[in-house]
């Protein structure tokens, strides 16, 4: 071999060495992020630390304090906290973290801990388009998830969430000990009262529960159920001309009891506002539908968050019958937020400060040929 093919193999062998020297430099001297392992972020605090430092929270972390339970909500967990901001508070009477203490303790502490599932629960742990999905609570009873999570047709998730009616604002915000979601109002469980031991309890609604009574609707309301009650206030029903007076003299007999006073009641279902709401996610159509008990007047429930407030509102349109010719005897809506979703051991409770019929409209057949 000449000296000059030697010379240009040798030269040729240099130039490869110093390019995969140059290779195995320019490798090592970079740094590739996606290939390193994580590191934990120290900034993500544990549930009661991020609570404390988040003015939205401040009647929530006050709550807490009050209870005892910040200390609990720093500990190893997993939790998944539901916290209703500062306005759901005011939205029931409550501005400043002095108005805890005219509050039983033991009593606050159940209704916060309600709030609180001893597990880690995001958005996406949540079955697709589930309704009254149910899960545990540190509390010890069960809450009620519910989600719209997509419509027909749609290329883009609505995922709408609601806690035991409560919507959630803001989702999946990551503590080191669990994760927390932001609602827009206080959920209000009864835990071990049923619909009758609620509604008794209650002044504003007397008159409805004498109705009941005397009409033979009310015993079933002590059973499992599940219902659904919209209970009128007294006045609601004094503009409709039922009171006291009324119901002492009235004759059951002349009226249809399963509308002047079933009409309220929705049965075998447990219905909170929201629900409607996410039915219209899941099929479109959030309104429901159905035949009062006499089978023969017609009811129509719809509920939508309403422009300007974005609070959720319900409606319910009562006819003669379900033909196209019925006659509409009450066309209602209310909007009371706070007022919604009262959750008891055997259905749900809403307030309702409007009456939908009046004697008049449901005295029998017989009773009017006479």
């Amino acid at each position: 071999m000449n000296r000059n093919i030697k010379y240009k193999m040798a030269k040729m062998r240099f130039i490869g060495c110093f390019f995969v020297y140059l290779s195995i430099s320019i490798l090592q001297s970079c740094k590739h992020d996606n290939l390193t392992m994580p590191v934990p972020n120290e900034n993500i605090r544990p549930a009661a630390d991020f609570i404390h430092n988040n003015y939205e929270m401040r009647l929530f972390d006050a709550a807490l304090q009050k209870t005892g339970m910040a200390v609990e909500l720093n500990e190893a967990g997993p939790f998944t906290v539901l916290v209703p901001n500062d306005l759901a508070f005011n939205e029931i009477g409550i501005f400043r973290p002095t108005d805890f203490d005219r509050m039983n303790k033991d009593s606050l502490r159940r209704i916060i801990a309600y709030h609180i599932l001893p597990r880690r629960l995001y958005l996406s742990d949540i079955p697709s388009n589930a309704v009254d999905f149910r899960y545990a609570t540190l509390e010890g009873s069960e809450l009620y998830a519910s989600i719209g999570s997509i419509m027909p047709g749609a290329t883009a998730p609505s995922n709408m969430l609601f806690f035991s009616g409560a919507k959630t604002i803001r989702k999946d915000v990551v503590l080191s000990n669990g994760v927390l979601h932001v609602l827009d109002k206080l959920m209000k469980p009864q835990f071990e009262k049923n619909i009758q031991e609620w509604l008794s309890d209650k002044k504003e609604y007397t008159v409805f529960v004498a109705g009941l009574k005397k009409f033979g609707l009310w015993d079933q309301l002590a059973e499992k159920g599940p219902f659904t009650v919209f209970a009128p206030t007294n006045e609601a029903l004094e503009k409709k001309g039922i009171t006291m007076n009324f119901l002492d003299t009235a004759v059951p007999e002349r009226y249809i009891a399963e509308v002047l006073f079933g009409a309220y009641i929705m049965y075998d279902k447990h219905f909170f506002i929201s629900d409607s709401q996410v039915f219209s996610i899941i099929n479109s159509n959030g309104s429901y539908k159905y035949h009062l008990k006499d089978n023969i007047h017609y009811m129509e429930y719809l509920a939508n968050e309403t422009y300007p407030t974005w609070k959720m509102s319900y409606y319910m349109k009562l006819r003669s019958n379900d033909t196209f010719y019925s006659i509409i005897l009450a066309d209602i809506s209310y909007s009371v937020g706070a007022k919604m979703d009262y959750l008891c051991s055997n259905g749900v409770v809403h307030d309702l400060d409007q009456g939908l019929v009046s004697p008049d409209q449901v005295i029998k057949k017989e009773e009017n040929e006479k």
